[in-house]
């Protein structure tokens, strides 16, 4: 039987990530192409990119890079496109600095023209999974009978329809300060359901030191129970 989603939360239980099958036996190029295209690399540009990114990192490593990648939707430097230099920052911004390293070699050696990348304009950053291309805002919701407080980051806050995304933590009760987990969560306004996508540790600085996605859960998101953190969420966000 499933563990309400506060529980899973509190305890910040982990689930691997072991990358899909196909990944192994099919083109790894066509892992990452599409983001390639989102970005806006030329087809040329695309097809020589991915073939070294492929040669470079693991099929995790691609996925990883495309779950990034795939959380923005707005870019840095120029809020009406994506552009290659928008993803070199992304990548900039992951824990594995290998991957910010194949990326660097293979758009260098493809002539796609990314070598260095500047700090982006401090409001145009959207919500992503990595450390906050902004400072986080994090505003907080209210406490729950139980004590236990939420808080949301208003900058990684994403709308889209009846869903709700963003980065939230939590404080205990009786203690004053945060800890130091915060979760990515994904709220369906309209089915009141709600599910965990990945968590991240941070230290005192902000840089990401830990980041798990969580398996899919087979029975599909959870319904948000009354009376918790996550209602206290639910009713800021969606009402």
């Amino acid at each position: 039987m499933r563990l309400p989603m506060v529980a899973v939360l509190a305890s910040g239980l982990l689930a691997g990530c072991a990358g899909n099958l196909a990944d192994y036996v099919g083109p790894r190029t066509d892992i990452v192409s599409p983001q390639l295209a989102r970005y806006g690399f030329a087809p040329e540009e695309m097809q020589c990119v991915s073939q070294r990114l492929a040669a470079g990192l693991t099929p995790l490593q691609l996925r990883q890079l495309v779950r990034f990648a795939g959380a923005v939707n707005q870019g840095y430097y120029d809020p009406a496109r994506l552009t290659p230099r928008d993803l070199a920052h992304v990548a900039s911004t992951m824990e594995d600095p290998q991957i910010r390293l194949e990326l660097d070699r293979a758009t260098q050696s493809c002539g796609a023209g990314i070598v260095t990348v500047e700090a982006p304009p401090p409001t145009s950053a959207p919500a992503g999974p990595s450390a906050a291309p902004r400072p986080p805002t994090w505003l907080n919701l209210g406490a729950a009978p139980t004590g236990q407080s939420i808080a949301v980051d208003a900058a990684t806050l994403v709308q889209e329809g009846n869903v709700r995304r963003a980065w939230v933590r939590l404080t205990n009760p009786d203690e004053t300060a945060p800890t130091d987990v915060s979760y990515l969560l994904v709220m369906d306004c309209a089915g009141r359901t709600l599910e965990a996508l990945a968590h991240r540790r941070q230290d005192a600085a902000g840089a990401v030191t830990e980041y798990h996605e969580y398996a899919r859960d087979a029975e599909g998101p959870v319904p948000i129970e009354g009376g918790t953190v996550m209602e206290i969420a639910y009713l800021a966000l969606c009402t």
